[in-house]
């Protein structure tokens, strides 16, 4: 017979399915320093408030119309969606992406990641990469770019 705690760890684990350990261990270091900042008992109404506080710091404006959301990030590349107040009727994600120092936003797509990443020390990994997969492919148990996971295991020191 299991405990009630080792049930409640069963269900968070759960959770991890598919990932990476050095993911795991990144999401439990950023659940431990949220957890620091409240007392205890803990109240989920006050934790889910911090997490939105947090994320509104990932909120950039495009204008008066728009505006853009950090998705997911790697060592090399952060995502972004972009919202715009007029409805898109074309269907599909508007994603896009930067790389350290440069801030110009570059649709997602495989052309233009396979230019960016041309003239880098990741080139190779990258076209190799896009010639057997498409740059939007799912991890299908965590839902992730395949990519962001691929960039997450190459060491960026």
């Amino acid at each position: 017979m299991i405990t009630y705690q080792e049930k409640i760890v069963q269900h968070i684990t759960r959770q991890f399915d598919g990932m990476s350990k050095i993911e795991v261990y990144d999401i439990l270091q950023k659940i431990e320093t949220l957890l620091f900042e409240h007392e205890s008992p803990l109240e989920f109404k006050a934790i889910e408030k911090t997490l939105e506080k947090q994320s509104i710091k990932n909120i950039l404006p495009l204008g008066s119309s728009a505006y853009c959301y950090l998705v997911d990030h790697s060592p090399y590349l952060d995502l972004y969606k972009i919202k715009s107040l007029i409805p898109d009727f074309l269907g599909g994600e508007k994603l896009y992406f930067t790389i350290p120092g440069q801030y110009e936003f570059i649709h997602y797509d495989n052309r233009n990641i396979e230019e960016t990443f041309s003239n880098m020390h990741l080139g190779s990994i990258v076209s190799h990469f896009l010639k057997h997969n498409h740059a939007k492919k799912r991890n299908p148990k965590t839902k992730r770019l395949l990519l962001l996971e691929l960039f997450d295991k190459i060491d960026p020191g």
